[in-house]
């Protein structure tokens, strides 16, 4: 049997998994009945040595030694959900009220689990090792469990990790990767402002914290337009307003919360910086008080050159060139992968999800249905990335 028949063989298998994961998914730090369904899998395929409860949480490392040396790959899937109701009507939904695996972590996860057993059958094939890494908490911004998996080990001894993300604005079992920029840092901020309420019949009373937040809100976006380099990108987004509690009281508070994505690290800096600045001369304007707390959250996600073509290449060797992609422009989302990429070499790949003709339902939309026949594509791809390493 070929490897591609071997992969096809285990399609089955793999979706009976991936609806058991997608039946009961769990939101951040409470994965514990899908590490446990982890943990049987890999043990019931046997040869793997399991590390369990990484740094206190669900996470797991899995490592398998092939037959000869060579480089030490890791590969890694998420596991967490979102705090959404399912609304896609499949026989097999989300059991728990609120809970869905709207960003696909399931098939993340089965796809990895399918890998563990193809390496496990093409071991006396594998040259070097291959860590398997099911990371807790990805969802979590800006704290999210890629850097706990790092302080578990992680990354110890690695030569180059690989992870993929399925993607609905992609075709069924099409691979796209990028060079360099991937995705976008993700960062959170938070604006105080601080007036003095009055009557609303009586404004010269007080200091309107309201209309000096609106002016801030419509200020910041001049970033964009006018301090960012046209040919460089960010977003800012504000989220959050909130201020007043009487239709008849001048505000005295304002808080703003947002979000600034960007993919150059000093563009990220710029932002912040302007943020700040804007704020202390819109406050000084309308005599009020500002303060900003701004927080880094994930890092953009930088695909390594090499890793990258390495990936495409592999891909287009099991499925044909017309498999492969290079996505135009990065996405705008986030992911903390980025951390595992900040000093080990690697790439991060998205696999499409939507049939032909079918709708394309973004990531973390209730109706989120990724297409289950790239499961084995998936799993067949990330098993050839570790067994063909020597070749990289």
């Amino acid at each position: 049997m070929s490897f591609i028949d071997s992969a096809k063989a285990i399609q089955p298998h793999l979706e009976e998994m991936r609806r058991a994961l997608h039946r009961h998914p769990e939101t951040s730090w409470n994965e514990k009945r899908t590490s446990e369904l982890i943990l049987k899998e890999l043990q019931e395929i046997g040869g793997w040595d399991i590390r369990t409860g990484i740094e206190g949480s669900n996470g797991i490392f899995a490592e398998l030694t092939g037959a000869q040396d060579g480089p030490a790959v890791a590969l890694r899937a998420d596991m967490d959900a979102l705090s959404i109701a399912e609304e896609t009507g499949l026989p097999f939904s989300s059991e728990e009220p609120g809970v869905m695996h709207a960003c696909g972590h399931d098939n993340h996860m089965t796809m990895l689990l399918g890998a563990a057993r193809l390496l496990k059958e093409y071991q006396g094939e594998l040259k070097g090792k291959v860590r398997l890494i099911f990371q807790p908490a990805e969802e979590l911004a800006p704290n999210g469990g890629s850097r706990t998996m790092i302080r578990g080990g992680a990354l110890e001894g690695i030569d180059h990790i690989f992870g993929l993300h399925v993607w609905p604005n992609l075709p069924t079992g099409v691979l796209g990767v990028r060079d360099g920029a991937m995705m976008a840092s993700s960062d959170h901020y938070f604006i105080h402002i601080e007036g003095s309420s009055s009557h609303g019949a009586q404004p010269h009373q007080g200091v309107d914290a309201l209309v000096c937040g609106a002016q801030f809100m419509s200020a910041v976006q001049s970033v964009i337009s006018r301090n960012l380099d046209p040919l460089k990108s960010a977003v800012i987004t504000i989220g959050i307003f909130k201020a007043g509690s009487r239709y008849n009281i001048i505000p005295g508070t304002c808080d703003m919360e947002g979000t600034c994505r960007t993919y150059d690290p000093e563009v990220r800096r710029m932002c912040e910086k302007r943020l700040g600045e804007i704020l202390d001369g819109i406050c000084a304007a309308y005599g009020c008080k500002g303060t900003l707390k701004y927080e880094y959250g994930y890092n953009a996600v930088v695909n390594h050159p090499e890793d990258a073509a390495y990936m495409r290449r592999t891909m287009a060797k099991l499925f044909g060139e017309e498999s492969v992609t290079v996505p135009e422009d990065p996405a705008m989302t986030a992911e903390d992968y980025s951390f595992y990429l900040v000093n080990t070499p690697g790439a991060f790949g998205w696999l499409g999800t939507t049939p032909e003709g079918g709708e394309v339902w973004p990531l973390h939309s209730c109706r989120y249905a990724p297409d289950e026949a790239m499961l084995w594509k998936g799993a067949a791809l990330l098993a050839e990335l570790a067994l063909d390493i020597d070749t990289f």
